[in-house]
């Protein structure tokens, strides 16, 4: 049983074809890191932010607790 080789016809062209889907790879790639420095946030911009943020909840929770624990020691 013989197997059929499927080879290019041209190997000018199967190169051509290679180095474009390459160029449209780069410029994807590139669009992609575009994006991560202009949109996202990084961890060094988001450390003060999280830290306000766990410091008002923290507050907020201590204020809960203080409260019930003043309930129950009223009664």
């Amino acid at each position: 049983m013989a197997r059929s080789k499927k080879l290019p016809e041209d190997s000018e062209t199967t190169v051509a074809l290679i180095a474009k889907d390459v160029e449209y790879i780069k410029k994807d790639v590139g669009d992609i890191k575009e994006r991560l420095e202009k949109s996202y946030v990084t961890r060094e911009e988001f450390d003060p932010i999280k830290k306000l943020v766990y410091g008002i909840v923290g507050l907020v929770l201590t204020g809960v607790v203080g409260a019930l624990l003043t309930l129950i020691i009223r009664k």
